[in-house]
């Protein structure tokens, strides 16, 4: 079949299966795109078209979900052809695991509670006040307000009752969505101005026709602009979710009110909101806070002991780093492969991150290739073997190197052999049975509570002060001490992420792609508020800048808190450090673990149990309060026979209890 013939054949196949979504539009764009960039004959494109297209794609500059979309497009369209032709056999050359990478976990886009009511504020149309409560107050999809008919607004039956609104959301179901009061009224004076039309929708446009997707989102974009914030209609939804949710709704219930066929779609509407963990967080804080005051520090440490302004050039950048001279003594075959691997990671590293990870990926492939080559000559990577790297980890446990820095070496020099098997350069696959060296078990590097307690007690006695510089380190210090970010996190916040009357701060993009919230303390909350006072940020710029408005670097923050704790007498404090302390000092102050990982942004349970350590006083407490409850429901031990033939019932055994303890 002729290429294009077949692109349109494929998209009368998708309107046959969806022909009320926009699928078929997104998926045949994604198909002519792929056909304008490969111009063989379908049953000769292979995976590797597809790694080529992929790659153009990120250099494109395309986001994650765009290629995975359009991954899936090609996917379901080879799959198309193959059934078309009656062909089973014929392979699909999409590998959605290799093609679609790993897809970020995002938390809902929702927005602040001070920027809807500064959208709010701006709004005096009563027509564009309608349709805003209809999305904010009820979570209307922006599709769902555009067609929403006369009809289909229910008065309440009662006062006491709610009005009722009958929309058709996705899939052509039918939901009962409730009115607040409020709502119904702003609803009730548009109506009230409406003009007349022979058509039924309840919201039109300036020459009488119902107004249109476009036209809300228009709207909407320019109010976002007149009250300083960036707004979607979704956004409006998202925040309903939100809003309810903090107030107590069972998330059954919102579902339900949101049009949601499964909880797991509404679970992720309400991933931002999560009012147990807030609280939990809070009351845990307020225990870990609440220590005897030690005597006061000095408000700054002394100028000695701070380190030298850090340098423009010393920034986060996006530069490429320079490899013109980089493996220049290798042989051509393996100097190739690996520059060529480099400039395959780079664009799948944030911006901000790619100076560091640029670095330690070429030291590990120096640093072994160095040693590989001293040792045996190489040519070609498939003269590699698994003997090599084998000797390669005896040869670094001799020098006295341990494990978690030999295993980082040769996991990189792995993952680089298993790109260039992708990309189809002869390898030895025997190198991919290579095991890691176990790793012995290690206790988390926390503080001792007298060390936090005088670090912190530092760097409180300085919030005081109005010199910028140290207004930033305390904002540094309480962001990574009080949330447990980490510090590559804490330098990619943006000033849009800080909800101050919230208490919170969206943390984008972290570790494996995943969104998610943090709550602040009062401390955290103090040192920010005066470091804005002096340094004010916003929109997407870096919420912790320089003087010059530069982003800091790991380097600046590692330094500049280094020196901040030996002036308290504290040494060897990194952001990582903290990072452990905060999961320590939680989970000692009675926060469950599991709200310590959701904290932490772990998505296994077993690692946030390597960064918080139960301390034996905790244990102590833990079992002397479990032992007063076993003893209440049980025999007393001094009383309890061997052999008894009529052992007593739980509630037998309380009362027998209830003379020896004097309660229950």
């Amino acid at each position: 079949m002729d290429r294009q013939l077949s692109i349109q054949a494929f998209e009368q196949y998708l309107r046959r299966r969806a022909p009320l979504r926009r699928t078929p539009i997104d998926y045949v764009s994604d198909v002519r795109q792929f056909a304008a960039f490969c111009s063989q004959a379908w049953r000769e494109v292979t995976m590797h078209d597809i790694d080529a297209f992929v790659d153009q794609q990120h250099q494109a500059g395309r986001s994650p979900a765009t290629i995975k979309r359009r991954v899936a497009a090609l996917k379901v369209f080879f799959d198309f052809l193959a059934e078309e032709s009656g062909d089973l056999a014929w392979p699909n050359p999409v590998r959605p695991k290799r093609h679609a990478g790993k897809q970020a976990k995002r938390l809902p886009r929702d927005l602040r509670d001070a920027d809807v009511a500064a959208l709010w504020a701006v709004i005096s149309q009563p027509r564009d006040r309608a349709w805003f409560a209809l999305m904010w107050r009820a979570g209307l999809r922006v599709g769902e307000v555009v067609t929403l008919e006369l009809a289909d607004i229910l008065a309440p039956a009662q006062a006491e009752q709610p009005a009722r609104i009958r929309v058709c959301g996705k899939g052509q179901k039918e939901r009962l969505v409730l009115l607040t009061a409020d709502a119904y009224a702003v609803l009730l004076t548009w109506l009230q101005v409406r003009p007349a039309s022979p058509h039924p929708q309840v919201f039109l446009n300036q020459r009488g026709h119902p107004i249109s997707t476009n036209g809300i989102q228009g709207l909407l974009r320019n109010y976002g602009q007149q009250a300083g914030c960036a707004v979607t209609p979704h956004q409006l939804r998202h925040t309903f979710a939100r809003q309810v949710t903090e107030a107590g709704m069972p998330i059954t219930s919102l579902g339900k009110l949101l049009g949601h066929a499964q909880v797991s779609t509404t679970e992720i509407y309400t991933a931002g909101a999560d009012p147990a963990l807030a609280q939990a967080y809070q009351a845990a804080m307020a225990q870990v806070v609440a220590q005897p005051q030690l005597p006061p520090a000095p408000l700054a440490p002394p100028a000695s002991a701070l380190p030298p302004a850090a340098s423009p050039a010393s920034a986060a950048t996006t530069t490429p780093p320079d490899l013109t001279t980089w493996g220049r003594t290798w042989p051509a075959a393996i100097r190739t492969a690996c520059l060529t691997y480099v400039q395959h990671c780079l664009p799948h590293w944030k911006p901000s991150r790619q100076r560091v990870r640029a670095r330690n990926l070429r030291w590990r492939l120096h640093h072994f290739w160095d040693w590989q080559l001293a040792q045996r000559p190489c040519q070609q990577l498939a003269d590699l073997t698994l003997a090599d790297l084998r000797a390669f980890q005896q040869a670094e446990l001799a020098r006295g190197i341990a494990p978690h820095s030999i295993n980082p070496v040769l996991a990189t020099i792995v993952a680089f052999l298993r790109y260039q098997a992708d990309q189809g350069q002869a390898v030895d696959h025997s190198v991919f049975r290579l095991r890691s060296l176990p790793r012995p078990d290690s206790l988390p590097r926390h503080l001792s509570e007298s060390e936090n307690q005088r670090l912190e007690t530092f760097v409180r006695n300085r919030l005081a002060s109005t010199d910028p510089l140290l207004a930033l380190e305390n904002a540094c210090f309480f962001v990574l001490a009080h949330t447990g970010v980490r510090a590559c996190e804490c330098l990619d916040l943006q000033a849009q992420d800080l909800d101050l009357p919230g208490r919170r701060l969206l943390v984008r993009q972290g570790k494996g792609q995943r969104d998610r919230i943090v709550y602040l303390s009062a401390l955290a909350c103090q040192a920010l508020t005066a470091y804005l006072q002096v340094a004010p940020c916003a929109g997407t710029a870096p919420l912790l800048h320089k003087a010059d408005g530069t982003a800091l670097s790991y380097q600046w923050l590692q330094r500049h808190l280094a020196a901040v704790a030996q002036a308290a007498g504290v040494p060897k404090v990194s952001p990582h450090r903290l990072r452990h302390t905060f999961a320590t000092r939680l989970l000692n102050a009675g926060m469950a673990i599991t709200g310590v990982q959701k904290l932490l942004g772990h998505k296994y349970i077993s690692t946030t149990q390597i960064y918080a350590r139960v301390y034996d006083s905790t244990v102590e407490a833990d079992y002397r309060r479990a032992m007063d409850k076993v003893e209440l429901q049980h025999l007393p031990l001094s009383t309890t026979p061997l052999l008894v033939d009529n052992w007593p019932t739980t509630e037998a055994a309380v009362a027998a209890a209830v003379p020896v303890t004097g309660h229950v």
